[in-house]
């Protein structure tokens, strides 16, 4: 991957233009289906008339960074990395949204005088030339999803510019007729979802003050205050929230968790809801759930060489316990969920129970628990195991019955994916002996742990660079590191919201159990003990991993400490 928002496909120049392969045959070429997936696709594609691509999207049998993928290399084209790319609504608002929509293709920045623009046809010179005359500039072209291009279009044609005008029409407005409250309030309840897809947050936070109703968005995982409203809009932004969430409103004094399935302008949604009693009224957080933006390519990740092959090589075995853990927000589901997705194929059986489901996957076979019912997760993992299933994904170990059945599960040729709340990779192994299971067991059925955090990444529209100081270069020194001659500091300019960073990226710690780690279980070792053998044996802690990424400019050296310091 190149800087801006790029990505350059295998064997790019080899191809070039000349490439004359078909889209299936690439397809094999770099592992993404195999021979029967593509004949039994082919088939389907024959008797429907759907496109071969769209018949492998809809079997989930590729992604569409795949499908991407293959493209670019069919084409020799370069393919838009989605995630950092950044849009200049000033060159937007120079092109007709007509043309946009009915070309697809779309400006995204202008480089001196070269206009780089996204499409799903790299092929498709006309729209190109037209592209060009409109603007009077150069365009390169890149690649991206049909769904990406109908979203940015909506979002930044549309949307974007008039959810900000919406909210603070409403929160001026002095209402005086109920109906017309209502239809606002309905509105606004929108406009405040709708905002935090456009700033690409993962939550969103309706707070109560004494005279003010506040608004904040985690995005990047940092809490940012973007609205503040009457407290007169406090209460009936509530309700309004609590019944689309399908949850009681006649007790705020209580809990309450919900979900949303929400349709707007932008498109649909899963949106996780929870309320909780203050002494200034209740307070709402709600967590959006976009499949596509968490969910994708094992690579995307994070993770080093190293440990990205070592992860690989072991969710491919058919059996054995992978623990990914570290604190809530961390990443463990993304990690997971991509994991799934890497393994999952037409001809195993994959299930999950979890607490609640996060994102609904097509041919996975989904399970929520409700101990209110009395499905715990050692009733359902118990259950689900007599679905004969090949992997399983149990949310969260949070207890001897479920530790347990986890490990006899991967003893008895399952592979079985969960998550745990602990610091670090070795604190895995000392809090499931904690539980109360087996040592033997322990020590024979876990095959890996994974600890993780996610540091923000710096924005490289508007960074700046310093010289490291002598407490920075002593950290490096520590662990090994050569210090970098400039460290980048952030600024903060409109691209990245004036927080100076942009995205994230994960912070790993991989301990594979060798023979020597599983001695150490057996033996009721220390964590200490543990962890000075996984780093012997090769592990790099999560502080080491996290310096790394700070010498080579993807983040910053404070953002490394704010994170992963205490690791």
């Amino acid at each position: 991957k190149s800087s801006g928002g790029i990505s350059t496909p295998p064997n790019q120049r080899q191809q070039g233009s000349k490439m004359a392969k078909r889209i299936g045959d690439i397809l094999i070429d770099l592992g993404y289906v195999d021979q029967d997936q593509l004949e039994l696709a082919l088939t389907e594609s024959k008797k429907t008339g759907i496109m071969l691509g769209d018949v492998l999207l809809r079997l989930d049998w590729v992604t569409q960074e795949q499908l991407q993928m293959c493209l670019a290399v069919q084409s020799g084209a370069k393919l838009l990395d989605t995630d950092a790319i950044k849009v200049d609504p000033g060159l937007i608002s120079q092109v007709p949204q007509e043309f946009i929509t009915s070309h697809g293709i779309m400006p995204l920045q202008k480089r001196n005088n070269t206009i780089l623009a996204a499409t799903n046809n790299p092929f498709d010179v006309v729209a190109k030339d037209k592209l060009a005359r409109i603007t009077g500039c150069r365009v390169e072209t890149y690649i991206a999803s049909k769904d990406w291009l109908a979203s940015a279009i909506e979002l930044y044609y549309k949307t974007a510019l008039a959810i900000d005008v919406d909210i603070d029409r409403i929160t001026r407005a002095t209402v005086t007729d109920d109906e017309f409250e209502e239809n606002q309030i309905v509105l606004l309840g929108d406009r405040l979802i709708e905002k935090g897809l456009v700033l690409g947050a993962s939550d969103i936070h309706v707070v109560p003050d004494v005279k003010l109703s506040r608004i904040y968005y985690r995005i990047d995982g940092v809490l940012q205050q973007k609205f503040l409203f009457p407290i007169r809009f406090h209460k009936s932004l509530l309700t309004r929230f609590k019944i689309m969430a399908d949850m009681d409103i006649s007790n705020p004094n209580i809990p309450h968790d919900g979900r949303i399935k929400y349709s707007g302008e932008i498109g649909e949604i899963d949106i996780r809801v929870s309320t909780f009693p203050t002494h200034l009224g209740e307070t709402a957080v709600m967590r959006l759930l976009i499949y596509s933006k968490v969910v994708g390519d094992l690579r995307r990740l994070g993770l080093e060489e190293s440990d990205f092959d070592l992860f690989l090589s072991h969710i491919k075995r058919p059996y054995g316990l992978i623990v990914a853990t570290g604190p809530t927000g961390s990443g463990k589901t993304t990690t997971l969920y991509s994991a799934l997705m890497t393994v999952n194929s037409p001809n195993i059986n994959v299930m999950t129970v979890e607490d609640p489901i996060e994102y609904i996957i097509p041919t996975i076979r989904q399970t929520a628990v409700n101990p209110k019912a009395g499905l715990s997760f050692g009733n359902a993992l118990r259950s689900a195991m007599r679905q004969d299933p090949d992997i399983i994904l149990v949310g969260e170990i949070r207890d001897t019955e479920t530790a347990d059945l986890a490990l006899r599960a991967s003893m008895t040729g399952h592979l079985v994916f969960s998550t745990l709340h602990t610091n670090d990779a070795a604190s895995a192994i000392n809090r499931l002996l904690d539980l109360g299971v087996s040592k033997g067991i322990l020590a024979s059925s876990l095959s890996l742990v994974i600890a993780q955090r996610l540091v923000r990444k710096i924005c490289t529209n508007c960074c700046d660079h310093a010289e490291p100081d002598e407490r920075q270069i002593a950290l490096f020194d520590q662990h090994g590191i050569v210090p970098p001659e400039r460290l980048v500091v952030p600024v903060g300019c409109d691209s990245c919201y004036h927080a100076g960073y942009r995205g994230r990226t994960g912070i790993y710690e991989v301990i594979r159990v060798d023979r020597e780690i599983q001695g150490l279980i057996f033996t009721g070792a220390l964590h200490s003990t543990i962890e000075e053998a996984a780093v012997n044996a090769g592990t790099s802690l999560m502080l080491k991993q996290a310096l790394k990424k700070a010498a080579a400019g993807i983040t910053s050296f404070e953002e490394v400490y704010r994170v992963v310091a205490d690791a």
